[in-house]
């Protein structure tokens, strides 16, 4: 029969459709296809059979599970799916409402909230769930509940990176480095242990000195229904008060990224300027919690982790061994919390004075919070003693004036008593200012001003007296501040940093940056940028360091770019450099150029190439100085993550933050998330990198997929907690695709709309079209497959041997 025919008098029919169900007048369609049409996939809207379904589910289109098998049960002439407790705590229902639900015979009982609809979408095996917003504890489209959040999967994990350099003057000794840091870490459950490493070889003509260790290691996991995260070990004090230190022993502490991205907290940003292929590495309180390489010129560093606090050591050490070395406050901005909140931490143990394992005798402890008290006021403070030497008391008030912008102040009292007996009693005051101003779009993203009297010590500062006197400077005063200004019309920003800071028993020092960055267009060339920046670094009695940079950059095509850059400090430079990224997997670039005051005017050729892979991501670099130097660096860095599923190396994660892996059942080369993470040789691959508390969507490339390979289900979306192993498996089948025709052994064919299915995954595979005919993808030899439709009507199909030799549509009886 025609299709066309079919299809027409299918819509006609449409039209009869009562309030409860759709009866078909078989009469009107031709005798011989009477019983080739599963009239029950149609008779019901929606309609399903009581039994069991694999399923993911959806709240307001929120993907909240990735699949779990559900019970459809018959209720009178309805068929309801049970919903379990455990997915009704799921939901993200507000806490009145979900515990005012009963359990019924094993399934939540939801019939006095009509207003909650399950609707089952068979197409995309997924349950819809409908909720009134008033329903839910939050809306946002970048956040679900606790209830939601999954601690992922027990596993091994290291992520490590590899510098390796060489530097060879004409006159002088040889030197080579050779260094590793990164942290090896173990989760069970929603505990994660962690340890960080640091390995380092120098070596010279005449010496080689080797120094290896565990800077930390420490134990955590987030605490959901606190809104908290625990840590035990060793780790670092951070806090908004307080100044920051190195201990050993416990904290318990509100998480900000547990809450909405709205509610979150601030992340420092560094800005400096490189002279030559540079390694910047920030440190806290001697640990490594950053380290890149930047090409020559200005960098900005603006992703560092949030939780970051205190004084940050950046040192930016130059190919030939120059290092420059400055200090960022990482002060927080005004302390504000939402009304009716509290925010918290407590913290308790023994002080590290040093990056070794040695602590102090004297056992500290401390506590600090923060509460809404109105709508745009909130009250701080905290307390901190150790032994019978120390004592430190904070209040504090944090405003929102609203257009005039935010602002905190706090007082902090501190008594310190001395090995010789002496005790020294002082105050410290503090103001932090932070406003957007939206008529200019200017953004002041922290200023702060703090003033300390003479005998004021923080507890940080006495740990150093008592360890290191000699070397040990007080505070006095400390004025920092950053401000962003973008000029629309010229396409202009500009962007200054300074941060000075005095001490009682001193030089002051101050440290400011000026950026300045203009896009143009130039007859037929478009885009061109033209950026200059401005640093100094100056300490009191002591000679001034100052950096003038200018670059020009002029786009060919869209990933190739000419730059013409100078620098002026000690000496000047003019240097031009060709850069091609039109290979995203390779980036490579070449310089040449001059310099004054150097052996044969200072000529100069560097090279650099970035080299990326699923495994992890090579860099090279090169600089030739004319009658000078030489010098060659390379850096590898990558991650292993193990479970129990599987294995497999991948680009490097970060911190902390979730990482997941991916199973397609064995099929190899299946593209995961953008172009640099497929599957390996056993079918795995791992996501380096997702949003800890926020729910985050892992794609299948579906345009990359290997010739062959079917994937059933593209994108699954969950939320991770800090530090998780997640697992996902994307069911994928990897073989050939052919068009059959079915017949049963009465030498008819199973009627349209017939489901064929695979048990052995338990997949669906293809439907029966009219007269038989379906298409079936990523199949193999002598596999088997169940053709089902009705009220379980069902027969059997078997594959033949060698498809590879099938060149034409096949008949396949279906006993």
């Amino acid at each position: 029969m025609d299709t066309c025919k079919f299809l027409i008098l299918s819509s006609g029919l449409l039209f009869t459709v009562s309030a409860q169900a759709v009866e078909f007048n078989l009469n009107v369609l031709d005798k011989s296809m009477r019983d080739s049409v599963d009239i029950s996939l149609l008779k019901e809207k929606a309609a399903i059979a009581p039994g069991n379904y694999f399923v993911s589910v959806a709240v307001n289109k929120n993907l909240i599970s990735a699949g779990q098998e559900l019970h459809w049960k018959a209720n009178g002439k309805t068929v309801a799916v049970c919903i379990p407790a455990e997915l009704a705590d799921q939901l993200g229902l507000k806490e009145n409402i979900r515990n005012a639900l009963t359990l019924k015979e094993g399934c939540v009982d939801f019939s006095n909230h009509s207003a909650i609809q399950f609707t089952l979408d068979r197409a995309d095996q997924r349950l819809d769930v409908s909720i009134p917003q008033a329903m839910l504890s939050w809306k946002s489209d970048n956040w679900m509940p606790p209830s939601s959040w999954d601690d992922g999967v027990a596993g091994l994990l290291l992520d490590y990176n590899l510098f390796a350099s060489t530097y060879r003057p004409n006159h002088g000794e040889h030197s080579e480095n050779i260094n590793s840091y990164g942290t090896a870490g173990l989760n069970m459950g929603a505990w994660r242990l962690r340890s960080d490493y640091q390995i380092s070889q120098n070596r010279n003509d005449e010496s080689s000195q080797t120094t290896r260790g565990l800077s930390r290691t420490y134990l955590f996991r987030p605490l959901p229904a606190l809104g908290a995260k625990l840590t035990l070990g060793e780790t670092d004090f951070s806090s908004s008060i307080f100044d920051a230190f190195a201990y050993n022993g416990a904290a318990l502490a509100s998480d900000d990224r547990m809450l909405p991205w709205e509610l979150r907290g601030y992340a420092p940003q560094i800005s400096g300027i490189a002279q030559t292929n540079a390694t910047v590495t920030v440190s806290h309180a001697g640990r490594v919690i950053y380290q890149t390489k930047v090409a020559p010129g200005p960098f900005i560093i603006s992703d560092l982790n949030q939780s970051v606090q205190g004084t940050l050591d950046v040192k930016v050490t130059e190919e030939d061994g120059r290092v420059n070395s400055f200090q960022v406050s990482a002060a927080s901005t005004p302390f504000l919390t939402r009304e009716g909140q509290v925010r918290y931490k407590f913290a308790a143990g023994r002080a590290r004075p040093d990056i070794s394992h040695h602590v102090i005798d004297d056992t500290f402890a401390s506590g600090e919070a923060s509460w809404g008290m109105l709508s745009n006021t909130s009250l701080y403070g905290g307390v901190l003693a150790a032994g019978s030497d120390y004592r430190s008391v904070a209040v504090g008030i944090g405003q929102n004036m609203l257009w005039l912008g935010a602002l905190s102040f706090d007082v902090t009292h501190a008594s310190s008593t001395f090995d010789d007996g002496h005790t020294e009693k002082g105050l410290s005051y503090r103001l932090n200012y932070s406003k957007r101003f939206d008529a200019t779009d200017s953004q002041i993203s922290l200023a702060a001003y703090r003033f300390s009297e003479r005998e004021f010590h923080s507890y940080a500062n006495f740990i150093d007296h008592q360890y290191n006197d000699a070397d040990t400077q007080d505070e006095k005063q400390t004025i920092s501040v950053s401000f962003n200004q973008p000029i629309t019309p010229l396409n202009l920003n500009l962007y200054v940093s300074a941060l000075r800071q005095k001490w009682w028993d001193g030089d002051s020092s101050t440290t400011a940056t000026l950026t300045a960055g203009y896009n143009f267009d130039l007859g037929e060339w478009k885009g061109l940028s033209l950026s200059t920046s401005w640093s100094t670094t100056r300490y009191e009695e002591s000679d001034t360091d100052n950096q003038l940079y200018v670059s020009l950059s002029i786009p060919f095509g869209y990933s190739r770019r000419l730059n013409y850059d100078m620098r002026n400090s000690n000496t000047t430079s003019n240097m031009l450099s060709w850069s091609d990224a039109s290979n995203p997997r390779n980036t490579w670039g070449v310089s040449a150029g001059v310099e004054t005051d150097k052996p044969d005017n200072g000529s100069q050729f560097r090279g650099n190439l970035q080299h990326l892979t699923s495994l992890g991501d090579l860099q090279l670099a090169g600089s030739y100085a004319a009658s000078d130097y030489s010098s060659l660096s390379a850096s590898w860095s990558g991650s292993v993550t193990a479970t129990r599923h599987g294995l497999a190396m991948h680009r490097r994660s970060f911190g902390n933050e979730p990482r997941i892996m991916i199973d397609t059942d064995g099929v190899p080369g299946v593209p995961v998330q953008g172009d640099f993470n497929e599957t390996n040789r056993l079918g795995y691959a791992v996501v380096p990198m997702a949003g800890s508390y926020q729910p985050t969507s892992i794609a299948v490339n579906m345009n990359q997929l290997p010739d062959g390979v079917t994937v059933n289900e593209s994108i699954t979306r969950e939320t991770w907690t800090e530090g998780a192993i997640g697992y996902k498996t994307v069911a994928s089948r990897t073989g050939r695709d052919i068009s059959v025709i079915l017949r049963t052994p009465d030498g008819h064919y199973p009627p349209l709309g017939a489901v064929i299915h695979q048990a052995e995954s338990n997949i669906d595979i293809g439907m029966v079209s009219e007269e038989g005919h379906a298409w079936l993808s990523g199949i193999k030899d002598n596999q088997q497959f169940d053709v089902m439709w009705g009220k379980n009507q069902r027969c059997t199909i078997s594959l033949p041997n060698n498809l590879e030799h099938i060149k034409q549509q096949v008949i396949l009886p279906c006993h």
